[in-house]
């Protein structure tokens, strides 16, 4: 990371002064970069009742993590960068925002354009695979959600890491916390009945972990099961977040069969 290019630095303040978004882009010198300014604590109510699971039933790899956290994004995006993995170049880091590199086309933006359901599986699959060598290396992602996947190349890369900072968890949870993440994300993208997307992603992610990833997915399985049975019957009518959140776990679930 070298110092940020005084006519960039200008570029950023005069859009930052003026963009809504949190996040946004802007190309200077014929390169693009990213603008990631801290986020607002999150409030949802479905926030509150994570954290409120992840209390009653131990379940450290529910908890919701830290908001605002560009400071462990760029720490994180250090440490990936130097073991080789493909994250957006760090620019520069200001306590008013990070600069990022571009990273490539957003995977959930590819998937949303892509009409092909072959070639959308492709992807995903793809992911998935990343998603594992990173575990497999000791890593993990810690916002694994497919929105936060990038695609260069014809190859997936990591982006977003703001959540990779997860204090208070082990190994084993952190990387578990991935796969239930990457599941939940998937279940916009199972449309189609004749070859669903989830078990087999499901199993291929649960098969290909180490034994302490299982067992906390299991562990999970277990301490959840009666939230489960009683959130069943009004899945119909419930929020996303809940319907979302079923067809992950009982994918997972399956898969450690």
């Amino acid at each position: 990371m070298s110092e940020l290019d005084p006519g960039l630095g200008a570029a950023i303040a005069a859009m930052a002064a003026t963009a809504r978004q949190r996040v946004f882009s802007l190309d200077y010198a014929g390169r693009r970069y990213w603008v990631k300014r801290p986020g607002l604590p999150r409030l949802r109510s479905s926030v509150f009742m994570q954290r409120c699971i992840a209390l009653a039933f131990g379940l450290a790899m529910l908890k919701p993590p830290r908001d605002g956290a560009l400071k462990s994004e760029a720490v994180a995006l250090r440490h990936l960068a130097a073991n080789g993995w493909p994250v957006p170049a760090l620019v520069a880091e200001e306590p008013r925002w990070l600069v990022l590199g571009d990273g490539g086309a957003s995977v959930e933006t590819l998937l949303n354009q892509e009409p092909d359901a072959g070639r959308r599986r492709a992807i995903i699959e793809a992911c998935a695979e990343l998603l594992l060598r990173l575990h497999r290396q000791g890593e993990w992602h810690g916002g694994a959600q497919i929105r936060n996947f990038s695609w260069r190349d014809g190859k997936p890369g990591l982006l977003d890491l703001e959540d990779h900072d997860l204090p208070g968890m082990t190994l084993a949870q952190r990387q578990a916390r991935d796969l239930l993440l990457f599941l939940y994300s998937l279940t916009r993208y199972d449309k189609d009945a004749s070859a669903p997307l989830l078990p087999a992603v499901a199993k291929r992610l649960v098969q290909a972990s180490d034994n302490s990833t299982r067992a906390e997915i299991a562990r999970l399985h277990r301490r959840i099961g009666p939230i489960i049975r009683l959130a069943k019957p009004f899945a119909a009518k419930a929020g996303r977040d809940v319907r979302q959140g079923l067809a992950a776990e009982a994918a997972l679930a399956a898969a450690l069969d």
